[in-house]
């Protein structure tokens, strides 16, 4: 048992599963190995920015070359602590990330994005859900710093509230969810289409379509 949820991820081992067993709050995470976070139902709020030198923005920070998973929880930040630390960013991502049945909430007034993807295989799916008046996520291209270009896969039962950003070279592909935003056609999955129902939107299978 640890104090804080970056004092268990710090002492994990690489593959390891860490599981929150209360709500807690505490300064982020950098996460540099092989990991799951279970949140177990409960709620991690960070008040303390990490990041790099310069650019500590980040509520949590995954570095690129990892397998993480996120599942089953809340993940949310408060006004840091230390005037100097907000976070921007409640999630910055370089690895191949896996979120299931998460909540993730951007409501923090200095937050510019949630979910915020330079690299790596990412797969939002189970009934997980993004809260933000800011950008719900991206996937961006940033090769130029030596980065492989991300790939993205949304199939959630969740609702997706906030702007989405993509690179014209990287992949998104969407199969489910509700949307507070238009999806653009080519955001989605092969054989499925956006659809406008009521103030949101949607995506749905194509009749007679070979999804693969």
């Amino acid at each position: 048992n640890y104090g804080t949820l970056s004092e268990a991820v710090a002492a994990a081992e690489n593959g390891a599963t860490v599981t929150l067993l209360a709500d807690a709050s505490g300064a982020g995470v950098v996460i540099d190995k092989d990991i799951t976070i279970d949140f177990g139902g409960k709620t991690y709020t960070v008040n303390e920015a990490v990041g790099s030198t310069g650019t500590v923005t980040l509520g949590f920070q995954i570095l690129k070359g990892h397998d993480v998973t996120l599942k089953g929880g809340t993940l949310t930040s408060a006004v840091a602590v230390n005037g100097s630390n907000q976070i921007k960013m409640l999630i910055q991502n370089y690895s191949n990330l896996t979120v299931t049945d998460m909540n993730l909430v951007g409501t923090n007034e200095n937050i510019q994005y949630v979910l915020s993807n330079n690299s790596g295989e990412i797969e939002v799916n189970g009934a997980t859900s993004i809260t933000t008046d800011a950008v719900a996520f991206d996937v961006y291209d940033y090769s130029s710093a030596g980065y492989a270009v991300p790939s993205m896969t949304v199939n959630t039962t969740g609702i997706i509230k906030g702007s989405i950003e993509v690179s014209e070279t990287a992949t998104l592909a969407i199969s489910g969810g509700t949307f507070t935003v238009e999806i653009d056609e080519k955001w989605c999955a092969e054989g499925f289409t956006p659809a406008k129902v009521g103030d949101s939107y949607t995506v749905g299978k194509l009749p007679n379509a070979e999804v693969k």
